[in-house]
């Protein structure tokens, strides 16, 4: 199914390439361009002029469709892509229908930025949403310059702990959330010994040391911490001492393509403990990649996901069949969101969502978890606090918001749930 939907979509990113669209968010002759206004109990959204001419209103997607993060990717462009079906089914925003335009960025970040700068200034983008962490970082500079809001809902690097807040949020915790969320499974399962394995990037690197000061502190032995360059043919020469002190599991963090090998060459080479995987390998093609024997029983793997028990989650489920995808939850929010801020502001750009997606997201206002209910409370006079379908989304002074975590294990070929960590896990 992932599959099918990647190819879908790059499809659609080159026609998207080769097409000329009619402009983003309205012609200036069309829609207002009024100051940014705060949401006003009694009076409703600031009104634009004559909205029903404002036409559309243009939201890229930036995401790689191709690479290691290409399943992700696909994930998160399906998940906006039924998030604006919504907005649009709903009548569309008071700046017009929102249209997307898509691109792959391969997880590359110099082709993420030409591809960002295509959407803002050819496209009239309003929002630039999907990036993984390296492209979410270079695109900090251009969003604050061109007052575009970029969002990801998976890009858990530390570097945006200090860069975020201002036009720049996602709707995922930072990396340190899921380097908790991995300690605490360690910590956990009894084991004596545990070897880390973690591929030479910040966000990998990063949860990791979190990890292991929780596995330190728990007592037990951290036979290696090893850091590996990715892209070798082999990782023999790591794996050596790793598989002569016996662990009794190895945390692995690590992307698909090195993750694969070193899965196959640590199992040939005699290892027989559990595996804790980090989220690049929460993909179904993992089985038919390293072959379902080797990892069945013995593999978990942890990743942000969202509370199944709340009911905003439960609604979206109901709505969206592939709701349990990896940040299929965090990527309908993020659209959602900028949609009823467009609302909100009444203002047809980047700098009026930017102005009152905070107070969207959390005030004393109506709750709603769908724009249809927001926009209706809106036009009531009243304000609204949207409550996700990844959970409560309280932007921290960084642009972030608080996560909830889950562990799978390696069922028959499938990845099932077995543990869910709440946000309120790790408070304090």
């Amino acid at each position: 199914m992932l599959l099918k939907r990647l190819g879908w979509l790059r499809l659609l990113a080159a026609l998207m390439a080769f097409s000329l669209v009619a402009a983003a968010c309205g012609d200036d002759d069309d829609v207002a361009t009024d100051p940014p206004a705060e949401q006003t109990d009694g009076e409703g959204p600031p009104a634009v002029e004559d909205s029903s001419a404002a036409g559309e209103v243009t939201v890229g997607v930036l995401v790689p469709l191709t690479g290691e993060l290409g399943e992700f990717g696909a994930i998160v462009a399906d998940a906006i892509e039924f998030g604006v079906s919504e907005i649009n089914d709903a009548g569309g925003t008071q700046c017009g229908m929102i249209r997307t335009v898509v691109a792959d960025t391969g997880g590359d970040a110099e082709t993420g930025i030409r591809e960002a700068t295509n959407m803002i200034e050819s496209e009239g983008a309003v929002a630039v949403l999907g990036p993984t962490s390296g492209v979410m970082v270079a695109l900090v500079d251009l969003a604050k310059r061109e007052e575009v809001v970029i969002m990801s809902p998976y890009a858990g690097t530390i570097t945006l702990n200090e860069l975020g807040g201002d036009f720049v949020y996602r709707t995922v915790s930072s990396d340190l959330g899921d380097g908790a969320a991995s300690g605490l499974w360690l910590s956990s399962r009894g084991y004596e010994s545990v070897a880390f394995l973690i591929q030479n990037e910040e966000s990998t690197i990063s949860p990791a040391e979190v990890a292991r000061g929780a596995v330190e502190t728990s007592g037990i032995d951290i036979t290696d911490f090893v850091v590996y360059n990715p892209g070798q043919p082999s990782y023999q020469a790591e794996l050596t001492t790793v598989l002569a002190n016996e662990p009794d599991a190895i945390f692995l963090a690590g992307g698909q393509e090195s993750g694969v090998t070193v899965i196959k060459e640590a199992v040939v080479g005699g290892f027989d403990g559990e595996w804790l995987f980090t989220a690049d390998l929460a993909v179904p093609e993992i089985f038919d990649a390293v072959g379902a024997e080797l990892i069945n029983d013995v593999a978990f793997v942890e990743f942000a996901d969202a509370d199944p028990s709340l009911p905003e989650f439960i609604s979206f489920e109901e709505r969206y069949d592939a709701a349990g995808d990896p940040f299929a939850p965090n990527s309908f929010d993020m659209v959602t969101l900028v949609a009823l801020a467009l609302e909100a502001s009444g203002q047809c750009d980047g700098a009026g969502v930017n102005s009152v997606i905070r107070d969207v997201a959390d005030s004393d206002g109506t709750l709603v978890s769908t724009f249809a209910e927001g926009q209706a409370a809106l036009a009531a006079g009243e304000s609204i606090n949207y409550e996700g379908a990844s959970g409560p989304l309280v932007f921290d002074e960084s642009g972030t918001v608080s996560g909830a975590y889950t562990i799978q294990q390696a069922q028959a070929g499938e990845w099932v749930n077995i543990e869910f960590y709440p946000a309120s896990t790790f408070d304090g």
